[in-house]
């Protein structure tokens, strides 16, 4: 996620230069600006020099077409918007509910039982990590970037389907050897439980969110719409415009195709894009808290910002 201040109007061009190597909506915008840009020149250029009469379209048809297509992108940026807030509000009942969990255990586990201390540590953050790169479907990195405490461990995860349900697991068998040997009570297992649960729920809404992608035909329908529209907007410029059709062209598609992309971009909150969630962040900034409430050290240093000033 691109890092910015709103309030610093000077710095938005400065923050748009530093971030576009790694923002796939800016790459694609200035590419399609571009292409357009040119197919306005030819057509304003036949219109003005070979043609007597213009070519042109009413401009009452644009102005009924525009409404119509406002009304779609409107829908198109809310509907992308409201999966990734979702996305935002499900990563932070993560983080809420591992900082709890933790300091249940905290709690109720000694201070001088290091090893359970440093199994539940290690294994709520892992949660994290494996879920982390289980929504951006890269197994290998999940394996990568996972915290293990010995090759058995190793092994174990590599045979697993889904790591992080695998995780959670090994978690409930946890509680329920503390509580066979009376570490735990009934009350305070269930209690436990009840937040791994939560951590579960939190999984599957993240899973659909990326299973669930934007309907075919309803996202070609308005790609094609806006396609359509500005494929036939030279014609109903050029006649009032003349030479400013062309800037006016451009203006028009990066506004509309501008929508679209970001609604792209964003519909999948959990990717490696520029305006996605930082999830490997929050990742981090579970691992400190969750080590820093069990006591135990963390072998990990947070990744943090990047030289262009995206959170991955």
């Amino acid at each position: 996620m691109i890092v910015y201040d709103s309030k610093k109007w000077n710095s938005l061009f400065k923050t748009i230069g530093r971030t576009y190597k790694e923002s796939y909506n800016q790459q694609q915008l200035v590419k399609f600006i571009c292409v357009n840009g040119l197919y306005a020149t030819v057509v304003t250029m036949f219109n003005m020099h070979f043609l007597e009469d213009k070519l042109t379209i009413d401009t009452m048809f644009f102005s009924m077409l525009a409404f119509i297509l406002s009304l779609f992108l409107v829908f198109r940026l809310n509907s992308a918007y409201d999966r990734w807030w979702e996305g935002r509000k499900a990563w932070g009942s993560l983080i809420n509910n591992s900082r709890s969990l933790s300091m249940l255990l905290n709690a109720i586990i000694p201070t001088t039982d290091k090893s359970t201390r440093k199994f539940f540590a290690i294994h709520i953050s892992n949660f994290t990590i494996a879920l982390q790169w289980h929504l951006r479907s890269e197994v290998t990195k999940t394996l990568d970037n996972m915290i293990y405490t010995n090759a058995r461990t190793v092994a174990e995860m590599e045979k697993m389907q889904h790591i992080p349900n695998a995780i959670v697991s090994k978690m409930h068998l946890k509680i329920n050897e503390l509580n066979e040997k009376e570490y735990v009570s009934e009350m305070e297992k269930m209690q436990l439980r009840n937040i791994l649960e939560k951590l579960i729920d939190i999984l599957g809404i993240c899973e659909r969110i990326k299973k669930t992608p934007i309907p075919f035909s309803h996202g070609t329908f308005i790609k094609l719409f806006i396609l359509i529209y500005i494929f036939i907007l030279p014609f109903g410029l050029v006649q009032a415009f003349e030479y400013l059709t062309i800037p006016a062209a451009m203006i028009m598609s990066f506004a509309m195709m501008g929508i679209e992309l970001i609604s792209e971009e964003i519909e999948d909150p959990f990717g490696m894009e520029a305006n996605n969630l930082p999830t490997g962040s929050m990742s981090d900034t579970i691992r400190d808290n969750v080590y820093e409430i069990m006591g135990i050290k963390s072998i990990h240093v947070p990744e943090g910002l990047s030289k262009s000033g995206v959170l991955h």
